[in-house]
């Protein structure tokens, strides 16, 4: 007897991955406020979800208002869609909430579901996959190099890069953007190692604001008061901010390792964070590893400052840390 598959995207998550593989960091340009290119090869992942069994359900979330030339593709799947409304009218919808409700909900009414695929996912999801997992199913994860990292691909029981899924093609690097401007490149090449950010500007302001948490930081019994409480401050300082900003920039610092295991249901920093020094040296450290240690060239400290903070004034700060990070790296290895 066939399994009983179920499967739900975070679409415009994917189709947003995807142009960025493609056009870099002007793809997050690109994919918002305007009728949308086809990315994502529906039929592809489709068909990655048919060899578990039989698809019962596809689900996908997103704001539909700029997808309309995926409908076709959309109507041949059967793919049920669901709308969310964006908090930003240019930026990605969080679907987050309802999508984790969804699927759990779905999951435990249909007790013949075995198999779950989950396409577009970042870590935000790997709460999910347990849950799911915990409800007796097999989950296995889509995704790019920019929603991809250990956590979350280690999570499921198996995991699929998009680009290789038969009859997907990757594109050609932008060389060009490289030459141009190295500090988009330096960032494209951040999310092509699993980090993906804000604007550098917002990332900078958003470290400062979790500093200024170091005081009282026990205050908080959740990552959602977390979010909620340094979109406020974010918001102040830098008015039309937005909540996938400050999730993404929490992303950037538990990749940083930032966070302890929650003692009494708060959430702490590691006993070694004191100052805001202390939290900008695990930034740099974690992108010093992810961007420079993965360049083919030598590295331009002032390119990879105003990639990081928005301006070059940490240039030489980040080129002595870069040689202490590579002679931890020599001596562990040794």
């Amino acid at each position: 007897m066939s399994d009983i598959v179920a499967i739900f995207w975070d679409f415009e998550h994917l189709h947003q991955a995807l142009m960025l593989d493609k056009h870099g960091d002007a793809g997050y340009k690109k994919a918002n406020g305007r009728l949308q290119p086809k990315m994502v090869d529906i039929e592809a992942v489709m068909d990655y979800a048919r060899s578990f069994g039989q698809v019962l359900v596809n689900e996908a979330f997103g704001n539909w208002h700029w997808m309309s030339r995926y409908r076709q593709s959309l109507l041949l799947e059967e793919t049920s869609l669901f709308h969310v409304f964006p908090e930003d009218a240019y930026a990605p919808a969080d679907v987050f909430p309802t999508l984790v409700a969804r699927a759990k909900q779905f999951v435990q009414d249909n007790e013949d579901v075995t198999k779950v695929v989950l396409a577009g996912m970042d870590n935000d999801y790997l709460q999910l996959i347990e849950d799911l997992k915990k409800l007796g199913c097999h989950v296995y994860g889509v995704g790019t190099d920019s929603l991809k990292d250990e956590s979350v691909s280690e999570a499921y029981d198996e995991y699929k890069a998009y680009y290789d899924l038969p009859g997907t093609k990757r594109p050609a690097p932008n060389s060009g953007s490289r030459n141009q401007d190295l500090p988009k490149y330096y960032l494209r090449v951040a999310a092509q190692q699993g980090v993906r950010m804000p604007s550098p500007k917002v990332m900078w302001v958003g470290i400062d604001i979790y500093a200024s948490f170091l005081k009282d930081f026990e205050q908080f019994h959740s990552f959602k008061e977390l979010d909620e409480e340094c979109y406020a401050q974010l918001y102040q300082d830098i008015p039309g901010a937005t909540m996938t900003e400050v999730k993404k920039i929490r992303q950037v610092l538990f990749k940083c390792y930032l966070f302890r295991p929650s003692e009494d249901g708060k959430i702490s920093f590691q006993e070694n964070i004191k100052t805001l020094t202390d939290i900008e040296d695990c930034y740099f450290e974690l992108m010093l590893k992810r961007i420079a240690n993965n360049l083919r060239e030598p590295t331009d400290y002032k390119a990879l400052s105003l990639a990081l903070t928005g301006t070059d004034e940490s240039a030489e700060r980040l080129e002595e840390l870069h040689k202490v990070v590579n002679s931890k790296e020599e001596n562990e290895e040794q």
